[in-house]
């Protein structure tokens, strides 16, 4: 399967003065697989309470594709 760069935001997880959990950019192969890593290193480390670490949104922002479907290329990882 072909790397993305997805955007992973959170209800919560906000942070004025320390890591801001609330948005992560996350390389994963489908959108499934980006939310649960962010949602998998969140419950590992008992980090936020447990409804603000339910997913509010996922964006796609780059693939390493010759030819991506959402027009930005990703750099870094495999394919292209």
């Amino acid at each position: 399967m072909t790397k993305k760069l997805y955007t992973v935001t959170i209800r919560g997880g906000h942070s004025a003065t320390g890591v801001d959990y609330h948005e992560s950019f996350v390389v994963a192969e489908s959108p499934n697989e980006a939310y649960g890593l962010v949602r998998d290193f969140l419950e590992e480390r008992n980090i936020c309470f447990i409804d603000e670490r339910e997913l509010d949104s996922i964006t796609l922002l780059a693939e390493a594709s010759r030819y991506p479907r959402c027009k930005k290329l990703l750099f870094g990882v495999e394919e292209i």
